[in-house]
């Protein structure tokens, strides 16, 4: 019997990127907006409350009476370095605004000195252009005269000055902020992106089921890429022209390890189930019939989804036949409802499920079960029971009863790892041997959300037909 692994799971880089990236398939839409969103919002805030600056500079050369360029040097830096006490002493705010004729400093004023040179470099920002350039000429001026008490005598030298300044700085700043904003939607979206891959961690591989229970991996289906044409079924068929070849094969592999297993261990009643709905099993399921089938086994493909049959859809049936529900109320006669595919094989045999709505699935369990499954095994070498998913409904433990081993699906990137180890040990309590696991790689970017057949509303399910 196949069990669980309680191990605690040991933390893989690769898988840990793989895991990321496949939770950035799902979530780079909210990335996308939130980037957008932040950045249009600090690109308003900032049209809207961005006061602009203008910036008046000049680059003027500091000489003494010493003609020593050293000691021109040495002056500079000395300036630089004493005029931010000079200005707050107030003596030059004084003498400034005694120049400019105003009772306050309108604007900020900054001087630096350029390492190693005689120059400086002096700046005044205001909201007023011609403000700004007038105030910095004054500096000019009169800084001289001040610093002359700290330093001794200097003279400035304009080298280049910017003049009145047109340009606020508007652009730059309206620049930076929304790529300030676009930077931290992009952060809130990964963080999301981390959160939902820690919350929804889904299987990727075989080895993430390994690492999880014991049980075998009898192939992995690859991702089935179909043109969905108007007024046509999207769902598999692979007695159908333009099926992809590397479908078929791992097709073919997971068959013959099946047949392989059913003739050693001498089995014959096998159940599909999964999860959640939309792992693709009833799909699988089917192609396994036609398969093992076409080897001239004789095959019996029972339709025991009681609530959502969808065989028919496989099958591209048109007509109802009468179904399982309808054999096992005794309302027709088993040889009336039993359908032979002659197309698919000689010997495939589906008995498809009841179109009633209102299909009680505690008959599943019931003794008339037991015994219609008995009698079909007279008539076939293998008896496949497509059941619902193990994790949610009790249906397919109803089922399990009558089984010899199960095949458990599970889509790549969809169930949760805990619903796909709940659905495992499910079976396992009830005492079925699980015959092996197929991966089945196949995903839809058009999900409809909600599978309502079971009551049961999620992102789980997306296109019935496209993944039963």
């Amino acid at each position: 019997m196949s069990t669980t692994n309680t191990e605690p799971e040991k933390l893989d880089i690769t898988q840990f990127i793989d895991s990321f990236l496949n939770a950035l398939k799902r979530t780079w839409v909210i990335v996308l907006i939130l980037t957008l969103a932040f950045g249009a919002f600090e690109w308003y805030r900032v049209r809207n409350t961005y006061v602009p600056v203008y910036r008046a500079e000049a680059t003027v050369a500091v000489y003494t009476n010493n003609d020593s360029t050293n000691a021109d040097s040495r002056s500079a830096q000395q300036l630089g370095t004493v005029f931010p006490y000079i200005l707050t002493s107030g003596v030059l705010r004084d003498v400034i605004m005694a120049d400019l004729g105003v009772t306050s400093l309108p604007g900020t004023i900054n001087v630096t000195n350029i390492e190693g040179t005689n120059l400086l470099t002096i700046s005044v920002s205001t909201r007023n252009p011609e403000t700004a350039y007038n105030e910095l000429l004054s500096v000019i001026r009169n800084y001289s005269k001040v610093a002359e008490y700290v330093v001794g005598t200097t003279y400035m030298e304009i080298v280049d000055d910017s003049g009145i300044p047109s340009d606020s700085g508007r652009a730059v700043a309206v620049r930076s902020r929304v790529l300030r904003g676009a930077l931290l939607g992009i952060a809130l979206g990964l963080l999301i992106t981390v959160i939902r891959m820690f919350m929804f961690r889904t299987v990727h591989s075989a080895r993430d089921i390994q690492n999880l229970s014991n049980i075998e991996c009898l192939g992995t289906l690859p991702v089935y890429r179909k043109k969905k044409r108007k007024n046509t079924e999207s769902s598999i068929n692979i007695t159908e022209h333009n099926v992809q070849e590397n479908y078929l094969e791992s097709l073919r592999l997971i068959r013959t390890r099946i047949l392989r297993r059913l003739e050693e261990n001498k089995h014959q009643v096998i159940m599909v189930t999964s999860s959640v709905p939309g792992e693709g099993k009833t799909t699988i399921a089917a192609n396994l019939a036609i398969s093992m089938a076409g080897k001239n086994k004789k095959v019996i493909l029972i339709d025991c989804d009681l609530r959502n049959p969808s065989l028919q859809n496989i099958f591209r049936t048109e007509k109802e036949h009468p179904g399982i529900v309808d054999v096992l109320k005794g309302k027709v006669a088993l040889s009336e409802a039993i359908v032979n595919y002659e197309d698919y094989g000689d010997g495939l045999m589906i008995l498809f499920g009841s179109p009633e709505h209102n299909a009680e699935p505690e008959m599943l369990g019931r003794e008339n079960m037991g015994r219609l499954i008995e009698g079909l095994k007279n008539y076939a070498d293998v008896i496949i029971l497509d059941t619902p998913p193990s994790a949610m409904l009790v249906d397919a433990m109803l089922v399990s009863k009558y089984v010899d081993e199960a095949l458990y699906v599970i889509m790549c990137d969809y169930a949760k790892k805990n619903v796909v180890v709940s659905g495992i040990q499910e079976l396992s309590d009830a005492g079925v041997e699980i015959g092996g696991f197929i991966l089945n790689g196949g995903k839809s970017s058009a999900a409809s959300y909600g599978y309502h057949s079971y009551g049961y509303n999620s992102r789980y399910y997306t296109e019935k037909e496209d993944h039963k």
